[in-house]
């Protein structure tokens, strides 16, 4: 068996209405693989959730369509669009299921939301309307270029990681945190103020990290977000071995 510790990803799903299939995006699997972590995709079976975590040490949520606002009890915005109930549901059962395993889990723009919502807390489903903000977090135009700042508060586990407290990132959502999950503490934020980092990376809670940002677009060109892929996999090899 490899050393290599294995890594769950969750999928995206096809843009052909008919096929169903479930993708993933190269620079996904390419940042975990240049990690050190050897990437499966987990296939969105809700019923499953625990066998699939069987397979793995560390469990990435990848970014995608917006969160059906069911999971906060509210109905979906206007704005709000590309729902895949199942793969919300995977998500949402296989995140509670990694968290009562403790195992290390990694949460990416929608992922980040994502982790958030599971554990209890809320969600802006737009960002303009709900927050007020006009600062433009929905750079479809630049996917893999830094177009904001982001500070991260210095005791954070985020700003161990990466060796900032301020770091430049890209941005493609206008979903966003709203207020963190009670064992989550918010750990990096946009200039607007919106949450753009979240973790619980204690001995108790285990290593639990999101970010709004695509740091798997930015590891080539900005070796800084390449950390947080790094200390992910590290964390996953360290629950393989426990």
């Amino acid at each position: 068996m490899s050393k290599q510790p294995v890594i769950g990803m969750t999928a995206l799903r096809s843009p052909d209405l008919e096929s169903f299939h479930h993708i993933l995006t190269g620079p996904y699997l390419r940042a975990i693989s240049e990690a050190g972590g050897y990437p499966i995709v987990l296939p969105a079976i809700p019923e499953k959730c625990g066998q699939a975590l069987d397979l793995v040490s560390g469990l990435l949520l990848i970014g995608g369509g917006d969160i059906e606002a069911r999971h906060i009890g509210k109905t979906n915005h206007p704005r709000a669009k590309f729902f895949n109930p199942l793969r919300d549901d995977f998500e949402l059962a296989v995140i509670r299921e990694a968290r009562r395993r403790r195992m290390p889990m990694f949460g990416i723009c929608r992922g980040h939301q994502l982790i958030n919502v599971a554990l209890g807390g809320g969600l802006y489903q737009d960002i303009a309307d709900e927050q007020g903000s006009k600062f433009e977090h929905y750079r479809e135009d630049l996917p893999n270029e830094p177009v904001h700042s982001v500070a991260v508060a210095p005791d954070s586990c985020l700003a161990s990681i990466m060796g900032t407290t301020q770091v430049s990132v890209n941005s493609v959502h206008h979903q966003a945190v709203k207020e963190p999950a009670p064992e989550l503490r918010a750990s990096a934020w946009a200039p607007d103020g919106v949450i753009e980092g979240i973790e619980a990376c204690t001995q108790e809670a285990g290593f639990i990290l999101g970010v709004q940002w695509h740091p798997e677009r930015l590891v080539e060109k900005m070796p800084e977000h390449r950390t947080l892929f790094q200390r992910f996999v590290n964390a996953a090899g360290a629950y393989k071995n426990r």
